[in-house]
């Protein structure tokens, strides 16, 4: 009897996992740009390599399901923009869908092709399009290199989420990890913090730890002793409200300025993320994370639409939700978070109407100061 030697299918691998590991590969950042029928299309992308020296050729990968793929395709050309590491603020604003990316954003035409370039980019690489094999979701654009120039400069980096200079993105995902130590409670509340035990469970620098700790004592989330130790600080109720007050001025702000013309694609998909919360709440297999998932996405979508990383940084900031997580698992959350107040907030975002969508603001931010309260009186009053 012949026995069936053919190998099995391999097991999807998990994408959660792929992400965090694909993340520490740390790598430089582009804008990809194109024309198409006189309109200007680009985004961000960060897979992109040099192919061969002769014939000189680049490959870039895009998403399929970006306006931009679909018009490089079309144009047959394209610009790589790689991007300077003053170039923060240009490489978050394409990386958002929808609204005019070049609006505020100086840029000239290539020879070949009548391209965008980006002013200020450390170098930029025009590209005809030679082959476009498609794998999985994406797009490998394998070009033709037609013209190209270079600026002194260093490059911009990114590295496991983060855009900065090679040094400071180093920086960024050291304060990440401290912070993320501090709000899991991995040393208690109170309990000195031992630098070298941190510097070893994150992999990071003892510089970086230091200057993440000062920063994290700047944020009231660690203390200082009269020994030059560092506490993690009690978080009580007052602490808390005080955070969702700044969170919610933010938000606040970003409507009274923005509402007027944000663009319709991303109030779409806040629409349709508040709608998702709904159907999370519905499933009794869903867990409280998936929900939290979808309410970050959608309050950090709205902030975004400032057009101001500084602004979405503070933001980000004003979060300490995981310092309570445990307690949460242990209530019924279907029960104590309503979604409707998003439901509400996305209707009146599309309605343009201000004083609705504030309403839903503060709404929202009474649920939420409330949820707080239950997890943080669980522990007792502090946590």
């Amino acid at each position: 009897m012949e026995l069936n030697t053919a190998p099995a299918a391999p097991a999807a691998f998990d994408q959660d996992v792929f992400r965090q590991v694909v993340g520490h590969f740390a790598s430089g950042v582009a804008v990809i740009t194109t024309a198409l029928n006189g309109q200007l299309y680009g985004t961000t992308a960060s897979a992109v390599s040099s192919l061969s020296m002769d014939p000189p050729m680049m490959l870039m990968c895009l998403n399929q399901a970006s306006s931009t793929h679909d018009a490089v395709g079309q144009a047959g050309v394209y610009a790589i923009n790689i991007l300077a590491e003053d170039q923060r603020d240009v490489a978050l604003k394409f990386g958002r869908k929808g609204a005019d990316k070049f609006d505020g954003v100086p840029h000239r035409l290539s020879i070949h092709g009548g391209v965008p370039v980006l002013d200020g980019a450390l170098a930029t690489i025009t590209c005809v399009v030679e082959e476009a094999p498609r794998g999985g979701t994406h797009s490998v654009f394998f070009g033709r290199v037609v013209e190209a120039e270079a600026a002194p400069g260093q490059p911009l980096a990114y590295y496991r989420g983060t855009f900065g200079r090679l040094e400071r993105v180093k920086e960024l995902d050291a304060y990440a990890k401290v912070r993320q130590w501090i709000l899991g409670r991995r040393t208690g509340a109170g309990e000195d913090l031992d630098i070298s035990e941190l510097v070893s469970g994150l992999r990071a620098e003892p510089d970086d730890v230091f200057n993440a700790l000062v920063k994290l004592s700047a944020e009231g989330l660690v203390t200082r002793t009269v020994c030059g130790a560092f506490t993690p600080a009690p978080i009580t109720v007052a602490f808390s409200d005080n955070l969702y007050d700044g969170r919610a001025t933010i938000e606040i702000g970003v409507i009274a300025g923005k509402i007027g013309d944000l663009d319709p694609e991303l109030v779409n998909e806040l629409t349709g993320l508040a709608e998702a919360m709904g159907r999370k709440r519905a499933d009794a297999s869903a867990s409280l994370q998936d929900f939290l998932e979808l309410h970050s996405r959608f309050h950090q979508g709205l902030v975004a639409a400032s057009g101001s990383a500084q602004l979405e940084d503070s933001y980000r900031r004003l979060s300490i939700a995981g310092v309570w997580g445990e307690a949460w698992n242990d209530i019924d959350w279907r029960s104590r978070l309503d979604h409707s107040h998003l439901v509400r907030l996305a209707a009146a975002l599309k309605d343009k109407d201000t004083d609705a969508a504030i309403a839903s603001v503060h709404s929202y931010t009474v649920q939420a100061k409330q949820f707080a309260k239950i997890a943080i009186e669980s522990r007792g009053g502090i946590v």
